[in-house]
């Protein structure tokens, strides 16, 4: 391997040779005719494999056969139930029967005229809304009769009493509303039936003969209202069912059993149901041929019928001895051309499926050795071996972009990272020294994009010829990292005429521009600072470099900050500062102002500090954007927004809401921030039409492509975007030209004396009648009281958001209110809006 013209080329591999080559045809094809030699030898093993698939075939369609046959009879004694359930409900409907007692009166009719009913009809009950409940059913020894009753007592609906001629009265306490039958009834529009279930007991004995089991057929019967009134409930006696079972089961079947819609299996045993469960089924090894097929009765969607066959029709024929005899044979000449092939074959294959497992496991350096008499496979090494050599070649490539630039080829952050670890193995004094050009966008605008990134070389090289052993390099395209490793650290004076230096005016194509340089200096002082920490520090002492325009560098001293600012900037590793829990996101409704319904929340962090309390992020978002902290702090936000948007949909399916994210300029510079989005999305599953962002814009933002294409993307992937403060903060008409907006916010300063007619309304006017030409939304931000509710609603305001809606809430707290206040808006003159208080989870 050697490179050529910038190019990596790659030599073969020339594996040594033998002298000769065996094709792999002649290799494989030798052992083959040995093996058809041998093929008669398997011709036994070969019969008794169709012998078995013959006799399995048979026993299959004897199954089927059988299946179907039981399964038109069994659903011949359902359709009758069924059938009879449809008449007795359409009954009720034609006749008015819409209370308990006519329903009651409905059930006399019926047991008054058992001929009627069908013969497989056992009880024919109704129960109500209210527990009380009668029945009629017949007995063994009443025939087609409904001898006996169950009635609910008038006193207390929870007892009924059961009674049958010749036996005495039984009292029990019922409650049907309990029971499963008149749950699965009165929650479903259309009949059903109900799982297997045990006949009437008194408590002492059974009732009704040896009828172990039934199936009720459930329907629900409304009032007058529509309402549920209650269940009427028709039992088929499946004492008949497994009797009939029994009979069509003989020797050459085992069981014939249901499956119901649950999953539980129902078969005979010594002539009585016995139900098996799903989980206990799931354990059971089934070696008998077994065959399905569905149930055709309405309302028995997923119950099968399943017959089993015995063990004479099941059992595989049992191979003779001269099946095993052949077998031995045929498998012992196998064995011997395996060997015989295994030898010429397997040494060289395991020789390159090492050098493979080499590949995979990034070992590049050992080359594969080819040494071998198979053609192909040689061949195949030397391919394997050329995919090693450009692999290595890539490797070596990626470990460099992964620490470098890929355009500059300057060390990056990563970079700078890894070399700081390198150096905290010594013990010698490390400073990091921060170089910023301050005016970058003012000299891309001047001189083109590329002098700026030419400027960053020059000053690169500079600095590394002034500053010996230094390592250097970007971590963006404006500011400098140069890493010092000495005795004493880094000189003062050194440094400052270094600075004067890199001030030099930058001259191309007859056009001059200065150079603004700020510098801050940050040391390790204690072992346990990482390459962050010094660079926050690094960042912070920037940023009064910046406040006072110093010409020197700033050094960082703790003992200097004291104000807020100060101490949000210096307040440590901010990824441990969001996993101890002190950073938390609230939501505040959003108000569509019209008809008062809660559209969407906007999404607030806050800070928990230690020392400081509870922070607002106006206060340390801007702190944050200095130090690249709100890289983190930002994702979180839309972390936990999208989890809180993923815990509303789970609530609350039937309803959207839009929740706005604030997002800062400095999020928009990360060329990953949208590959992150994505993936947040991605694994909460939430919708792009769901997420509003919420963006300030400024002159200098439009200038930067990252920053536009950024928004592009976000609006391209389906994301809404909302301009913060229109009108104010050079928020202005650059920024809805330049990037599609769905909304407009309208700041608490656009609000004043617009009560009146005047210039202040006049102005309020124009912003939302521009947005809704451009198919925007106008909302307006801080809300205080109920007075101004009406004139933005007169000036076309659309939505509104403040503390006379409600104070941002902990998530918890957002969706339980919701729940009591959907609509929380009334615009009439005596509207009383409720109080809110923040929510703390």
């Amino acid at each position: 391997m050697r490179a050529v013209d910038g190019e990596i080329e790659i030599e073969a591999v020339k594996p040594s040779r033998i002298g000769y080559d065996i094709p792999v045809v002649v290799l494989v094809g030798v052992p083959l005719v040995t093996l058809m030699l041998l093929a008669f030898l398997s011709l036994g093993l070969i019969l008794q494999h169709e012998r078995n698939a013959l006799s399995a075939e048979s026993s299959e369609r004897v199954a089927d056969l059988l299946s179907r046959d039981m399964q038109e009879r069994i659903d011949g004694r359902f359709a009758p139930v069924a059938s009879f359930v449809d008449t007795l409900v359409a009954k009720a409907d034609q006749s008015g029967c819409h209370s308990t007692s006519c329903m009651f009166t409905l059930i006399d009719e019926m047991r008054a005229s058992p001929t009627d009913v069908p013969e497989e009809v056992g009880l024919i009950g109704f129960g109500d809304n209210q527990g009380q409940f009668k029945a009629a059913f017949r007995t063994k020894a009443s025939g087609l009769s409904f001898a006996g009753n169950i009635q609910s007592m008038p006193d207390d609906p929870h007892k009924r009493e059961t009674t049958v001629p010749g036996m005495p009265d039984a009292f029990e306490t019922y409650d049907i509303r309990d029971r499963q039958w008149y749950q699965r009834g009165i929650l479903s529009n259309a009949p059903v039936w109900t799982a297997p279930f045990k006949s009437i007991w008194d408590g002492s004995k059974k009732i009704g003969g040896d009828r172990p089991w039934n199936v009720t057929r459930v329907t629900r019967i409304s009032d007058a209202d529509g309402k549920p009134l209650g269940v009427i409930a028709v039992d088929v006696d499946m004492g008949e069912i497994a009797s009939l079972i029994g009979k069509m089961a003989g020797n050459t079947l085992k069981s014939v059993s249901f499956i119901s819609d649950m999953g539980n299996e129902i078969s005979v045993v010594d002539n009585q149901l016995v139900v098996t469960s799903e989980s206990a089924k799931a354990n059971h090894q089934f070696s008998h041929i077994r065959k399905e097929v569905p149930l055709g009765v309405e309302g028995l969607d997923g119950w099968r019928l399943v017959v089993t066959l015995g063990a004479e029709l099941s059992r595989p024929l049992a191979l003779q001895p001269m099946t095993w005899i052949l077998f031995l044979g045929g498998l012992l000449a196998s064995l011997y051309a395996a060997a015989v092939t295994a030898s010429l074959v397997v040494t060289p294959v395991k020789r390159l499926s090492g050098a493979a497992v080499n590949v995979s496991n990034l070992d590049f350096d050992a080359p594969v050795d080819a040494n071998t008499h198979v053609k192909e496979i040689a061949l195949l090494a030397r391919l394997i071996d050329k995919m090693r050599a450009a692999l290595h070649v890539n490797q070596e490539r990626l470990e460099f972009l992964a620490y470098h630039d890929p355009v500059t080829g300057f060390l990056n952050y990563a970079g700078l990272s890894n070399a700081y670890n390198s150096m905290k193995v010594s013990e010698e004094r490390i400073d990091l020294v921060l170089i910023k050009i301050a005016n970058h966008n003012h000299i891309s605008s001047v001189l083109g994009e590329n002098a700026l990134a030419r400027i960053v070389a020059r000053n690169i090289a500079l600095i590394k010829s002034e500053i010996a052993g230094s390592t250097v390099g970007c971590t963006n395209e404006s500011q400098i990292v140069c890493l010092v490793e000495s005795e004493k650290g880094v000189d003062e004076q050194k440094i400052n005429e270094l600075l004067a230096r890199l001030r030099k005016p930058h001259e191309e194509e007859n056009l001059r521009c200065s150079t603004d340089i700020l510098a801050s200096v940050s040391s390790r002082l204690s072992e346990s600072d990482n390459f962050d920490i010094l660079l926050q520090r690094a960042n912070g002492a920037l940023y009064h470099a910046e406040e006072m325009q110093s010409e020197t560098a700033v050094w960082y001293n703790p003992l200097l900050f004291h104000d807020l600012r100060e101490a949000l900037e210096f307040s440590g590793n901010v990824v441990q500062v969001i996993a101890d829990g002190e950073f938390l996101v609230e939501f505040q409704p959003i108000i569509d102002l019209k008809s008062g319904h809660i559209s969407g929340a906007q999404a607030k962090i806050f800070w928990r500090h230690a020392q400081l309390g509870l922070i607002e992020q106006s206060k340390f978002v801007p702190i944050f954007e200095k130090n690249g902290s709100i890289r983190h702090v930002g994702l979180y936000a839309i972390s936990q927004t999208f989890e809180f948007l993923n815990h509303f949909k789970a609530r609350y399916r039937d309803k959207e809401l839009v929740v706005s994210v604030s997002l800062s300029l400095v999020q928009l510079l990360d060329p990953l921030f949208i590959e992150r989005v994505a993936e947040l999305q991605t694994e909460w599953q939430i919708r792009s039409r769901e997420i509003k962002f919420v963006i300030t814009q400024n002159a200098s933002a439009l200038e930067d492509p990252q920053i536009l294409h950024s928004l592009r993307q976000l609006h391209r992937l389906g994301f809404q975007l909302a301009v913060d403060r229109f009108g104010m903060d050079n928020a202005s008409l650059n920024g809805l030209v330049a990037v599609q907006y769905s909304s407009i916010l309208i700041c608490p300063s656009l609000q004043h004396n617009i009560e009146v007619i005047g210039p202040e309304r006049t102005i309020l006017e124009s912003i939302c009648g521009l947005a809704n030409k451009l198919n925007m939304d106008s909302v307006a931000v801080g809300i205080e009281n109920n007075a101004i509710i009406e004139p933005l609603i007169e000036c076309g305001c659309t939505h509104g958001v403040g503390p006379w809606f409600g104070l941002p809430m902990a998530k918890q707290g957002f969706l339980d209110s919701y729940a009591r206040n959907a609509t929380i808006l009334s615009v009439t003159a005596n509207a009383v809006p409720r109080k809110r208080s923040r929510i703390r989870v």
